[in-house]
């Protein structure tokens, strides 16, 4: 019998299994590697990248962090490879402008998609990918996000954010030496990220008994365990220890793996998720630059715990939320930020994100159990005057 929750990530890679739950769990990624320098052991590396023409593409900070080492190396290997390094002193957009620039860019007999990055990167070649029908490899350079191991693309499209579908990377090389010295705000967002998992498998649970919503305690537990190895050393993060940094980047690569099981993104993402999209969409919409998608999520996470505590007499016994101080603890361990008016989120955007969030997309949430009770404003404006008093 399959042990899933003691399983090493790589051997989640081409994982197949009748769940409990009724639904056949599939990974469709031939190859998951989280290691020390995984990046220098040129057999490890060959052997996934068994295509002759090859596409490369990176931004130039992601470029200086693994990109160029890793293109000597294939170029010493001569394989045929096109670059591409997305140039400028702004953060990448996943926009149109960016999959125009992809699609004008990869050569017509292009094998493999080799994408350097965290987010955006990935985001974009995942697409392209899935456009092209050229399979793609991802070497992390970030634990920034959960979306390694997703096959869905979120863009940029006519100033909103959207989320299309796409495909599984082929590999995923993730290298700890690189990783832990990613930028602290792109680890703290990876952190952000996980923190999100306490609302989000609540709010499932929620669904689960107000809607009898399909629910896989399999996939729950998975998700559960890859967060509690994060949060249980959370003062290592900002320390960039090695091994919690590895411990950080397989739960944001479960998390991903967690989504493809469910089919969607469920078990990840509720309603600070939301709440983090609707301020993002805000800035997006007035060209304006936001914080990272994860540490937005975070700062959420806390607000949805305390818009539970809120709804106490309101939601089923059988619930036991986060305790919203037990969150900022972490945060706190971490150093990161768990307040909103420190990522700039004016009182205005933040009020109108408590009543209005829960329209981004129609998934049940604390938000709409509060919006079906006729408390959701009463309680935006409790939260708006905590943290804007």
């Amino acid at each position: 019998m399959l042990d899933l929750l003691n399983l090493e990530i790589e051997k989640m890679a081409n994982l197949n299994f009748l769940c409990e739950c009724g639904k056949n769990h599939k990974v469709n990624i031939e190859n998951i590697v989280v290691q020390k320098e995984v990046t220098k052991n040129k057999t490890k590396i060959f052997e996934m990248i068994n295509k002759e023409n090859l596409f490369f593409v990176a931004d130039n900070n992601t470029y200086k962090a693994c990109g160029e080492n890793l293109l000597k190396v294939l170029r010493e290997e001569n394989y045929n490879i096109t670059e591409y390094i997305f140039q400028g002193s702004n953060p990448l957009i996943p926009n149109e402008e960016s999959v125009g620039r992809l699609l004008i860019e990869i050569p017509k007999n292009a094998s493999l998609i080799i994408a350097v990055g965290s987010g955006t990167i990935n985001d974009l070649c995942r697409f392209l990918s899935y456009k092209t029908n050229v399979p793609y490899i991802i070497f992390a350079t970030a634990p920034s996000m959960d979306g390694y191991a997703s096959t869905v693309s979120p863009l940029i499209v006519e100033k909103f954010k959207k989320t299309f579908e796409a495909t599984y990377p082929k590999s995923i090389i993730a290298d700890t030496e690189i990783l832990r010295k990613a930028p602290l705000d792109m680890i703290h967002a990876g952190f952000g990220d996980i923190l999100g998992k306490y609302t989000s498998l609540t709010d499932w649970e929620l669904s689960k008994y107000v809607n009898n919503e399909y629910y896989c305690e399999t996939t729950v537990k998975l998700v559960e365990k890859a967060r509690n190895m994060c949060v249980e050393n959370a003062e290592k993060i900002s320390r960039r220890s090695e091994e919690v940094i590895k411990h950080l980047t397989e739960a944001l690569i479960i998390s991903g793996i967690a989504i493809s099981f469910v089919g969607n993104s469920r078990p990840a993402s509720g309603a600070e998720h939301h709440i983090a999209h609707f301020w993002e969409i805000e800035a997006i919409s007035k060209n304006k630059p936001h914080p990272l998608h994860g540490n937005l999520v975070g700062v959420g996470t806390v607000i949805v715990s305390m818009i539970y505590r809120l709804m106490k007499n309101n939601i089923p016994k059988e619930i036991s939320p986060v305790d919203p101080e037990y969150l900022i603890s972490l945060h706190k361990k971490v150093g990161s930020t768990y307040d909103p008016k420190e990522l700039g989120i004016s009182k205005e955007l933040f009020r109108e994100s408590i009543i209005h969030a829960r329209e981004i997309r129609n998934r049940y949430t604390i938000l709409q159990l509060a919006y079906e009770h006729n408390k959701l404003e009463k309680i935006a404006k409790t939260l708006t005057e905590k943290f804007y008093a």
